[in-house]
């Protein structure tokens, strides 16, 4: 049930998305926030691809953790590899959010100004 749940997330996200070219995908550079979650996201340029530095609580031992992940362009998401396979890191336009892959489905991180 999860598992389908976060296809029909991706492929809406895809959906959405879609119709980006090249150019949008700088949409995703920038500082996100989340403060829910306590957590920070900063996305930058990495040679062709991006680099994603996500700053978030560390549940197991106190404190915080950051974790730097590496992610490419397509399809008009963000593409990040994990042990369960691609997880997809989308860009709501109409809102300036960025919608992160969470074990529970995704997260809404608004755009630091």
């Amino acid at each position: 049930m999860l598992r389908g749940f976060i296809v029909s997330l991706a492929v809406g996200v895809v959906v959405i998305l879609g119709g980006c070219g090249k150019k949008d995908r700088d949409q995703f550079v920038g500082k996100w926030e989340s403060q829910g979650r306590k957590e920070t996201v900063e996305i930058s340029n990495n040679g062709d691809g991006f680099l994603i530095v996500d700053t978030h609580p560390n549940y197991l031992v106190g404190g915080t953790k950051t974790d730097k992940i590496p992610a490419t362009y397509q399809n008009g998401v963000l593409q990040v590899a994990t042990g369960f396979g691609t997880a997809n890191v989308g860009y709501d336009k109409e809102h300036d959010t960025l919608l992160m892959p969470t074990m529970g489905g995704s997260a809404e991180l608004t755009r630091v100004k």
